[in-house]
């Protein structure tokens, strides 16, 4: 039972494709969410992906060069900074198509606080304008007023995850998901967990200012009408606490507890995208609760591990010793590692094994630090150097 738990596919080990509403629009499906110390300025960084698994080799999936934001949604960094639980502050993200552009967007960087912040709409101050980076095109960075640094453009997704020498039921059904009918190879790599994909990668840097040292923090994708369309805030929290029954498995025991309210799995999903962290023990928490008994987990243990998971937010803490998930999490570090050894009861790993690891992506320490796409052009065919830069210069 514990194994069927994640094999749901790529939203098992994630949060890509985690919602109905997610897979018929990607640009509104937030992939992955980061937060650490940015090298480039030692600000905080925050990274938001959309148009999960585009450029692969898949003939469902978007090339590189046609992915970009929606217009008609805002795209929010939600910061907590007082633990309630609910937005005191918020940086919001809007793009606009350009003429005779396909894939280069104007864009504007809004900052809010207070009810602004806590509310999904299109408010706060205007504090950066500038563009987004086509692929193989020049480096557009925004620069805001007090020193921000906002990018967004195509780069390679920066999920990782390596599960050798991991044991847990988890873990195997991760494995499977990931090999099992999406054409995505099963192996322990940031190159082939997902396979050789893009996504539209938002990142931003702001200044480190005392109350961002310790922080909540999620992501919003809302839309016009201020209804966030999907959200996130752990590693994987969906993809096994919200999942659908996999294949083989009695359906019976992964439909919604509450299913008078939530029909399907799905609408579960759409709902638990379109709420607020702050309602999530009330409204999710005997979902979640579930979900651990079926991982057989100690009786005793369920409550305190609910009360950790909801409200569904990433704990921030930039005077945290050690440094690591769940008190950040950087582009380089195996979350879902953590995930898994944290959920599972039955995680063990072999005698003498170093866990995690780090990802082996080619990241910089130069703004905005994710890798070129994997259709970055060269200046030749056996060159490392892109033809267009795509770091800052220091």
């Amino acid at each position: 039972m514990a194994a069927g738990l994640v094999a749901a596919g790529c939203a098992a080990a994630s949060d890509h494709k985690d919602s109905p509403a997610t897979r018929a629009n990607p640009a509104a499906d937030i992939g992955d969410i980061f937060i650490f110390e940015g090298p480039q300025t030692g600000g905080l960084a925050m990274v938001m992906t959309v148009n999960p698994l585009s450029g692969a080799p898949d003939e469902d999936s978007p090339p590189s060069d046609s992915i970009k934001l929606d217009p008609t949604l805002v795209y929010q960094f939600k910061l907590d900074t007082d633990g309630d639980a609910r937005a005191d502050i918020a940086y919001k993200l809007r793009a606009a198509d350009i003429d005779g552009e396909p894939q280069k967007q104007s864009i504007t960087l809004r900052r809010a606080s207070g009810a602004e912040a806590r509310a999904n709409g299109w408010q706060g101050d205007v504090i950066a304008e500038g563009f987004t980076t086509a692929l193989n095109a020049p480096l557009e960075v925004a620069e805001g007023k007090a020193g921000e640094l906002l990018f967004a453009g195509v780069r390679r997704d920066p999920f990782f995850f390596d599960f050798t020498d991991v044991q847990a039921p988890t873990e195997l059904a991760i494995r499977q998901a990931l090999g099992a009918g999406d054409d995505l190879p099963a192996e322990p790599s940031s190159i082939l967990a997902f396979g050789k994909t893009d996504m539209t990668v938002i990142v931003l840097e702001v200044p480190m200012i005392p109350e961002l040292r310790q922080a909540g923090f999620w992501s919003v994708v809302a839309n016009d009408a201020g209804t966030a369309v999907d959200r996130m805030g752990r590693t994987g929290i969906q993809g096994i606490f919200l999942v659908d029954p996999p294949p083989g498995r009695n359906p019976e025991l992964y439909l919604p507890r509450e299913r008078a309210k939530y029909p399907t799995i799905g609408d579960l999903n759409d709902a638990y995208n379109s709420t607020a962290p702050a309602d999530d023990p009330a409204l999710y928490g005997d979902q979640f609760a579930y979900r651990f008994a079926q991982l057989e987990m100690e009786e005793a243990r369920i409550d305190e591990r609910v009360e950790f998971y909801l409200p569904d937010i990433l704990h921030w803490d930039a005077d945290a010793d050690p440094r690591g998930y769940p008190h950040q999490r950087s582009l380089r570090e195996d979350s879902v590692f953590w995930t898994i050894a944290n959920v599972n009861p039955f995680y063990f790993a072999p005698k003498g094994t170093v866990l995690p690891r780090y990802s082996d992506q080619p990241l910089s320490d130069r703004f905005p630090y994710v890798a070129a796409s994997v259709h970055q052009d060269y200046q030749t065919p056996d060159s490392l150097v892109p033809v267009h830069p795509i770091y800052m210069d220091r």
